[in-house]
C-alpha cells in the first residue's frame, strides 16, 4: 500500500501530544511503556486498514486514505488508553501546567 508511509509521521506526534501533555502514565516501567507504544501503533495501523477496507466504496482517495486517516487519528487516545491498560499501565488525565 503506497499510503502506509503517511501513517508514520501522523501517529507519533499525536501519541506524543496525548501522552506528554494530556495524560499521565502510572504503574509501568520504561519497557512496558515502549511495548505499549509500539503495540498501539500496530493497533492504529490495523484500525486504519480496517476502515480503509470498510469505506472502500466511497472512492479511491476519500474512502481509502482521507476518511480512514482522520478517523484513526481521532481514536488514537482511546487506542493508547486501551493498549496501555492491557500491558499493565494506567493512563490518567494529566494536570494542567
Amino acid at each position: 500500500m503506497p499510503v502506509m508511509p503517511l501513517l508514520l509521521p501522523l501517529f507519533w506526534p499525536v501519541a506524543a501530544i496525548y501522552l506528554g501533555g494530556m495524560a499521565e502514565l502510572k504503574g509501568g516501567s520504561a519497557v512496558r511503556e515502549l511495548i505499549g507504544l509500539f503495540t498501539s501503533f500496530i493497533v492504529f495501523v490495523a484500525v486504519w486498514w480496517g476502515l480503509g477496507k470498510a469505506l472502500a466504496g466511497i472512492g479511491p482517495v476519500l474512502g481509502h486514505v482521507i476518511i480512514p486517516t482522520a478517523l484513526s487519528l481521532a481514536v488514537v487516545p482511546f487506542i493508547l488508553t486501551i493498549v496501555f491498560r492491557l500491558v499493565g499501565i494506567r493512563v490518567e488525565r494529566g494536570h494542567a501546567h
